[in-house]
């Protein structure tokens, strides 16, 4: 009989959705590729001159990996951390950790950006 992996629920979540949506951006990446652009995913990655109009960005930019090196680094942390960390807190307690832990940088780091942008009035803070 094959070993079988017991993994709770959230972590679960967490990784489908760290694979779907790394692969959702490589796919958009790699179709809008060219030599002359700088690719941008301003739907599922943080941009802070676009974030208003996408909020949803501040929780999705969080499990959204540029390169299959940091996938597999945020696969086995998600994994492992997650599988502790669920069956040692319950999935509730779990999830408002990683609610506060997505949301908190993600924000913080829109209001340094804007506030640079503000500043300086360099768009490339932007």
């Amino acid at each position: 009989m094959p070993p079988r992996l017991n993994i709770p629920p959230i972590t679960r979540i967490l990784l489908i959705a760290l694979l779907a949506q790394s692969l959702l951006s490589f796919a958009l990446r790699y179709r809008q590729w060219s030599e002359e652009s700088d690719i941008v995913v301003p739907y599922l990655a943080l941009v802070p001159q676009l974030s208003l109009i996408y909020p949803w960005t501040f929780l999705t930019t969080t499990l959204v990996e540029n390169n299959v090196f940091t996938l597999g680094i945020a696969g086995v942390t998600i994994f492992y951390g997650g599988r502790y960390l669920e069956r040692a807190w319950t999935s509730a307690e779990f999830a408002k950790f990683l609610l506060v832990a997505a949301l908190i940088p993600n924000i913080l780091c829109f209001g340094t950006l804007v506030t640079l942008f503000a500043v300086t009035g360099d768009m490339r803070w932007t």
